[in-house]
């Protein structure tokens, strides 16, 4: 008999446990309220936090992303030719990372020197380059 009631004062708990757990998850959340302007209501410190970060921001993403770089960091080049290396450079200033990052080639090289997609892909590039199997046509000219 002892241990019927032991059973059903366990199923019990485990209903009143799954009770709250679903009224927990989904309980409707409050929209956040508007001011008269029709602006979100931000807690003060919030909008402090996001001014902080985006005067750590020096210029639009885009910009950044698509920034001319003069060298690719992290790659020797003194194999080759001035001639060479400047197609290098328009073809790494060109070319998307594959990684996800959004950055071209030579600015992923500059931002993570750490990157499995990256590193590898402008080694090829320079041999390619090296072998002349790179046409220049289409590629991103030097910014004046």
């Amino acid at each position: 008999m002892k241990t019927s009631w032991i059973g059903v004062a366990a199923v019990f708990a485990l209903l009143a446990g799954v009770a709250v757990w679903v009224s927990e998850t989904h309980a409707p959340s409050a929209p956040p309220s508007r001011t008269a302007a029709g602006d979100l209501d931000m807690p003060a410190d919030s909008e402090s936090i996001v001014e902080q970060a985006l005067a750590q921001v020096p210029v639009d993403s885009t910009e950044l992303r698509n920034r001319w770089l003069d060298t690719v960091p992290g790659l020797n080049v003194s194999m080759l030719s001035a001639a060479q290396r400047e197609r290098l450079v328009r073809v790494a200033n060109s070319r998307r990372c594959t990684c996800g990052c959004g950055f071209t080639v030579a600015t992923c090289r500059a931002f993570d020197a750490t990157c499995p997609v990256s590193g590898p892909y402008v080694e090829e590039l320079r041999d390619s380059v090296r072998r002349n199997l790179i046409p220049a046509a289409g590629l991103r000219r030097r910014p004046t």
